[in-house]
């Protein structure tokens, strides 16, 4: 119950002095402003026989990271079929967005899905080498046995990187990989949505985790 009142204060700004994590929060994460990549995006959706429904808040969330920390070079973790994709390069043509999945099915609906952004995109079955910008992680992709997620991840990393993990609530599994990295002193500012965790790498800020 205290968890819930904390996110709800949060969630709107009280109680959070650090004049960056208050516009983070307020202007970025809970911002309900509509782009217009939004409506092109549904419409790619629909041309291709998937129905706009299958886009979430989680979404445009992506969206809104990626618009507002402008990185260049970014790696996504169970890319599924390419909807989070098409989300994470809208803001720029200069982005790239290098995706792992394993799933056959999946990789040839994001293939299709993506094909007008050959030049922006590419799908790998197994964690590339180098670093990154920005990571976009679903938990439900699982790596393989006993890697260490917090490792992996700050491997592939600078200290402007920062992440967007999903499903962190989903198990016990998910959810200890998550508290793993919230207490990482690396990981400098972690915001915790319940369903999904921002992480900013950047080493001049204090060491800060919010419920929001």
């Amino acid at each position: 119950m205290f968890a819930f009142f904390q996110r709800k204060r949060t969630a709107k700004g009280f109680g959070v002095h650090s004049p960056f994590a208050f516009y983070f929060i307020t202007k970025v994460i809970n911002e309900k402003l509509p782009y217009n990549a939004y409506f092109d995006i549904q419409n790619h959706l629909s041309n291709h026989n998937i129905h706009p429904k299958k886009i979430s808040e989680t979404h445009y969330l992506s969206f809104r990271l990626v618009n507002f920390f402008h990185p260049k070079h970014i790696l996504e973790i169970g890319s599924g079929k390419g909807i989070n994709t098409l989300f994470l390069t809208a803001p720029s043509n200069e982005i790239t967005c290098t995706s792992v999945e394993n799933s056959p099915q999946k990789i040839a609906v994001a293939q299709k899905l993506l094909s007008h952004k050959k030049d922006q995109t590419v799908i790998k079955n197994t964690l590339p080498t180098g670093i990154f910008d920005a990571i976009f992680y679903n938990l439900d992709y699982e790596l393989p046995k006993n890697t260490n997620v917090t490792e992996t991840l700050i491997e592939h990393s600078h200290d402007r990187t920062f992440w967007m993990m999903t499903n962190i609530d989903r198990n016990s599994t998910t959810k200890a990989i998550w508290e793993k990295i919230k207490a990482d002193e690396r990981t400098r500012l972690t915001f915790d949505k319940k369903h999904l965790g921002i992480v900013i790498l950047n080493s001049d800020y204090y060491k800060l985790n919010y419920l929001i």
